[in-house]
């Protein structure tokens, strides 16, 4: 059986007169959350979406905008400057579906998302996760995570330029799973520096991060479409629930609501169409390191 398709997704800049992600990392002390604004807006992805799922491209596009402003405005990129200053850099998203079998490959509703420099190094990989029953039960979470962490190694032997990892999955989170990486961190008990900066130390030296995610409001899935995205379900008589649970909608950190007349960048340069928040069907939050924690110190 042949290997399931990758997917390319091009991180292009809309306009490069105007402020872009790496003018924030180069001005990051004085860049304004205008600039943010602005710079997050002039990110464009190029790709056939349809032939991905929503959880991943919409994923992709949290990394792109929200997660790397949210990082800037919380203060915890200079805990994770190299995870930071990766996201900003990436020009290309590689998106390999999970497989499991060695005679007959059977894809995994998973999928490793790899974010590449402009060498063709991955300096970010993320697993991201659709809802689906196997994922709950504790051990499985915890041995995907173990492999992810294989390929991770892999990865980096091939060129050492990974900077972090993020698992991305399904509200709640796996307990088991949290604990597995709160473990590795130092357990329950480290500092908070330790903590934000969410560096493992074996089997390499990277940024961690876990993010969850459910469906937004008016975002619900329908039978066809969670289909569509596990097609082997049936044939295979395995149970994927349909939809993520639900997330509230983020509060403290929409794009729309800020404004400062203190601008490096010109969003003149930007068409007002081009400035408008694009917001997918998932919504994703970072719950290690807790950023709510991180805003107050």
């Amino acid at each position: 059986m042949s290997l399931p398709p990758t997917h390319t997704i091009e991180i292009k800049v809309r306009n490069t007169a105007a402020y872009t992600l790496n003018n924030v990392v180069a001005t990051a002390r004085s860049c304004s959350p205008q600039d943010l604004k602005i710079a997050a807006a002039n990110v464009e992805l190029k790709s056939d979406f349809g032939k991905l799922p929503g959880e991943v491209t919409d994923f992709v596009n949290f990394v792109v905008t929200d997660l790397f402003t949210l990082l800037h405005r919380s203060g915890l990129y200079n805990r994770q400057r190299a995870f930071w200053e990766s996201i900003a850099r990436a020009v290309k998203v590689t998106v390999h579906p999970v497989t499991q079998g060695i005679f007959r490959k059977e894809t995994l509703p998973m999928y490793d998302v790899q974010f590449e420099d402009a060498s063709g190094g991955t300096t970010l990989l993320a697993f991201v996760v659709q809802n689906h029953s196997q994922w709950r039960e504790p051990k499985y979470a915890t041995a995907y995570f173990k492999e992810l962490l294989h390929r991770a190694q892999q990865l980096d032997k091939k060129r050492p330029v990974l900077k972090a990892i993020m698992v991305v999955a399904p509200k709640p989170f796996s307990e088991e799973l949290f604990k597995h990486v709160e473990k590795m961190l130092g357990g329950p008990a480290i500092d908070p520096v330790t903590r934000y900066e969410s560096v493992i130390q074996s089997p390499l030296t990277v940024h961690i991060d876990l993010i969850e995610y459910g469906v937004a409001e008016g975002g619900q899935q329908d039978e066809a479409e969670a289909l569509a995205q596990h097609p082997a379900s049936e044939e295979n008589g395995q149970s994927f629930p349909d939809s993520a649970e639900q997330l509230p909608k983020p509060q403290s950190y929409d794009l729309e609501e800020i404004d400062d007349p203190s601008i490096i960048g010109d969003e003149t340069l930007l068409h007002p169409d081009d400035m408008k928040t694009h917001k997918g069907r998932f919504i994703f939050r970072l719950i290690q390191p807790d950023i709510e924690k991180a805003r107050k110190r």
